[in-house]
């Protein structure tokens, strides 16, 4: 069976050009190869559709796949300036009534997609995870007088922004103004009415500014699997 990959490829990019739009950030390349290549590339093995979801710079995401000259991968127009959320429901005519994948064209992760859709069920979500060690000490502070240290590793759980969903996603949607992030997943987990079930991805990496590129192209070049299962 051939799955459904979205990708969001719509934001302005600010936060990699000094809080002003850029180059569209899919399309950055990371050891010469644009981060939506690497990103294609960790479904190198699976049988895989891609829907990517533009919006800013749409013209110029469309011609790059033009070159591509693939045919599973497919480009929606959503819109410039519209929220995740909305993106997401414009994307809902292509989509069959099975799972499929949603991600974003920033980052990378060495997710499963065969573990995550084995997790999958009619009633849950599924949300990849990265477990993050913050080495550094913190400090208590109480009107002004610091009141305790804690110098022992806190242990955070991210958002690693790999989701496994199923057309009921689409229900939660109520405009195309919303957050899938800020508004939709709180709304689901509040409905109490689907589950969001937890995988771990132990390997991610956002690309959201010139350190995290340099921080993955050196990764690349020690490792050029390194995100690959």
């Amino acid at each position: 069976m051939v799955t459904n990959i979205l990708i969001f490829c719509g934001g302005f990019g600010t936060r990699f050009n000094n809080g002003k739009p850029g180059k569209l950030k899919p399309l950055i390349k990371i050891n010469k190869k644009e981060i939506l290549i690497h990103i294609f590339e960790l479904f190198k093995n699976e049988k895989v559709n891609f829907y990517l979801l533009g919006g800013y710079k749409f013209n110029e995401l469309k011609k790059f796949t033009k070159k591509l000259n693939k045919k599973n991968i497919f480009v929606i127009d959503t819109g410039i300036g519209t929220p995740t959320g909305g993106r997401l429901l414009s994307a809902k005519k292509y989509i069959s009534n099975t799972n499929f994948v949603l991600t974003y064209g920033d980052s990378l992760a060495n997710f499963n997609l065969k573990k995550s859709l084995k997790l999958k069920n009619k009633k849950n979500f599924i949300i990849n995870i990265h477990k993050s060690k913050f080495n550094y000490g913190t400090v208590k502070i109480k009107n002004g007088l610091i009141k305790n240290f804690k110098e022992k590793k806190i242990i955070n759980f991210i958002n690693a922004g790999f989701y496994v969903l199923d057309t009921e996603i689409f229900s939660y949607i109520k405009s195309k103004q919303e957050s899938f992030e800020d508004d939709i997943l709180p709304r689901i987990i509040k409905s109490g009415k689907k589950e969001i079930k937890a995988n771990f991805v132990t390997k991610w990496q956002p690309i959201d500014d010139i350190y995290d590129k340099l921080k993955v192209e050196t990764i690349l070049k020690k490792n050029n699997s390194f995100f690959k299962n």
